[in-house]
């Protein structure tokens, strides 16, 4: 054998004693774990000194050795990374480290380096996971008193607790949940933690407004429009949901959900809806916590159905409910009323042939009213249709005005034919009941006289009227050339009574009226300021209605006086010219010289001639003159002569 020096053999013994404390003695692989080593590390979190597996964001930790090896502390290194880390040389030894902010895997490796061969050592990593610590993300919704619902969506953490205001924490889950609170509460606080690393966590508080005191929604009233429905409700509070429900006796309950109805209008229309059908308005929250037990009163549509026949509109309907009783109406206005039950009838027979009507029915129950949809019905007939009745009377442009008494319907018209001295003739139809004829001879002795037929919108004529004829007047001057008028008309037609006899204006406006009988009367007392007289007599129908003659007008002369002499002399007798006269309104007189030349132009009464010519002395002589006018019915007047001017 050969022989060993001193100093190898101490350096032998030395790795021998290392080596049976637990350090290897060889060098290994960079960044290479140690196999076999009996390394080990424990990890603790640095506040509550209990030992972690995984880690949080952010946290401090220490490490310390669990190997039972007497390792020196200043000699032992470690290090945070991705990877294992490789560190024999002297660094950082601090036990007590910071995990980065940065969730995901890390790996913390122990270095402890072999004193006797420097650069090698035992390497042990271990990978830990590294959790993030949010807030946890919930939501909270308030629902009736006592109650409201936590929304947990965080999709971060797997483990929950929740804290009703003041009250121990309790676990849940994810999701949502419906929780009883005392009164009082206003706040939700939720913690979310890992299973994998109870240590980390975070919290969140959430604070809420508890709601109203419910109160059962009022249904007042629902209105079918087509295949649609419009409902109208009393205020509904805007602390909950509602959602319309119809009686439905396969859904749970006996009523399904057909809407959801936003508490911020009382109206609210559903299309489509299943008609017949019994609706009903309930209270919710988000929690579902109120149940049935705010619900409005059901409320049933009405079915109406309608038919004509004979001039009569018959009407039936049927609803879903018990009502109080029905009120019909016809064109928006009330017809009839009805009492309780869930039927009725109704016959309209106050009705014109041709003419449409709507219809509606309403259900009375308490506070809710339910309308029917509205139904439109042509009254159809086939009866023949009563001989109408005529008015006759004149206006102001003395045409013959008939009014029929008929039914005011589209699609009816009246034929009107005139009888006068034995002849008959048509003288046209008339959509509505007036027609006027201006055509009538005006005779006292054979007036016109009138029949009318009504032919109503479905085709059915009635029989001819009696015969109706208007009052026909006549005036004449009196025979013994004074102004007194002499007035006669024809017999009354149905008319029976006095008369007044009016005399009018050149408007049509009353002047004065007297009672008149008989068929004659003389007006020995005509306004003597007045050319025209015009006469028409006002009577009363049997009806009540006012009914006129024509208007017979008598117009009496202009009567034009002038002087065939004057003397200009400044004595005060004779001394102008002036025009007298009757009616004389509006005139032009002219006077000429013997020359030819105008000298005097008058327009007026007041206007008169001294003889002056441009200021001049009168000079005596012959003159000429031509007079002008035109009398209220604007026929010409025109007079001509001479005058002289003596000294």
């Amino acid at each position: 054998m050969p022989k060993v020096k001193p100093l190898t053999w101490f350096l032998f013994l030395l790795v021998t004693l290392l080596m049976r404390v637990g350090l290897p003695a060889y060098a290994q692989a960079p960044c290479t774990d140690t196999p076999n080593s009996g390394a080990c590390f424990r990890v603790f979190d640095a506040d509550t000194r209990q030992v972690v597996t995984g880690l949080c964001a952010g946290q401090r930790i220490r490490l310390r050795d669990c190997s039972g090896r007497p390792l020196d502390p200043k000699k032992t290194y470690y290090r945070l990374s991705t990877a294992t880390v490789c560190s024999f040389a002297e660094g950082d030894t601090v036990t007590t480290l910071t995990v980065p902010a940065t969730p995901g895997s890390i790996v913390i490796t122990q270095n402890t380096p072999n004193l006797l061969v420097p650069g090698t050592g035992v390497i042990y990593s271990r990978t830990l996971q590294v959790y993030a610590t949010p807030v946890p993300v919930f939501s909270v919704a308030a629902c009736a008193p006592g109650f409201v619902q936590v929304s947990i969506t965080d999709r971060t953490y797997d483990r929950f607790t929740v804290q009703l205001g003041n009250s121990n924490p309790q676990p849940t889950t994810a999701g949502t949940t419906t929780y009883a609170v005392s009164a009082g509460t206003t706040a939700v606080t939720v913690q979310g933690s890992y299973t994998a690393a109870t240590l980390c966590s975070a919290t969140s508080t959430l604070k809420f407004t508890p709601r109203a005191t419910p109160q059962a929604p009022e249904l007042q009233q629902l209105t079918v429009q087509g295949n649609a429905i419009e409902f109208q409700w009393g205020k509904l509070l805007s602390d909950y949901q509602y959602v319309l429900e119809v009686a439905d006796a396969a859904s749970p309950g006996g009523y399904r959900q057909v809407a959801s109805v936003a508490p911020t209008s009382n109206r609210f229309t559903l299309p489509a809806a299943s008609l017949p059908g019994c609706y009903r308005l309930r209270l919710t929250d988000a929690c579902q916590s109120t149940g049935t037990r705010y619900v409005s009163a059901t409320g049933c549509t009405v079915q109406l159905s309608a038919t004509s026949a004979d001039g009569r509109n018959e009407l039936r309907w049927t609803t879903g409910t018990t009502a109080t009783g029905f009120e019909l109406t016809r064109n928006g206005t009330l017809l009839a009323r009805t009492g309780a039950g869930t039927s009725g009838s109704y016959i309209d027979d106050k009705v014109v042939c041709g003419v449409e009507y709507t219809y509606r029915v309403a259900a009375i129950n308490n506070t809710t009213t339910s309308n029917s949809n509205a139904q439109i019905l042509k009254t159809a007939s086939t009866q023949i249709p009563s001989a109408p009745t005529i008015l006759t009377s004149f206006d102001l442009r003395n045409r013959v005005e008939l009014t029929a008494n008929v039914p005011a319907s589209p699609g009816s018209s009246v034929a009107y034919t005139r009888q006068q001295a034995g002849t008959s003739t048509f003288i046209g139809a008339a959509s509505g009941p007036l027609l006027r004829d201006s055509l009538a001879l005006l005779l006292v002795d054979s007036p016109p006289c009138y029949t009318a037929q009504y032919l109503d919108p479905c085709g059915n004529k009635s029989v001819a009227s009696e015969p109706a004829c208007p009052l026909i007047l006549e005036a004449t001057p009196a025979k013994d050339n004074t102004d007194a008028v002499q007035l006669r008309w024809s017999a009354p037609n149905g008319i029976t009574g006095v008369h007044q006899l009016q005399l009018l204006g050149p408007a049509g406006q009353v002047l004065r009226s007297q009672p008149v009988s008989g068929q004659t009367f003389t007006d020995l007392t005509p306004p003597a300021d007045r050319q025209v007289l015009r006469y028409r007599l006002e009577a009363t129908a049997p009806s009540g209605a006012r009914i006129y003659s024509n208007i017979a007008t008598v117009a009496r002369p202009l009567r034009v006086t002038l002087p065939t002499a004057f003397t200009p002399n400044g004595d005060g007798l004779n001394d102008v010219l002036e025009v007298k006269g009757r009616f004389l309104t509006t005139y032009r007189l002219v006077i000429r010289d013997r020359n030819g030349q105008e000298v005097f132009q008058s327009t007026s009464p007041t206007q008169r001639w001294d003889g002056r010519i441009n200021g001049a002395t009168p000079v005596p002589g012959v003159y000429v003159y031509r007079f002008e006018a035109a009398d209220e019915l604007g026929q010409p007047f025109v007079q001509t002569g001479s005058v002289t001017i003596l000294r």
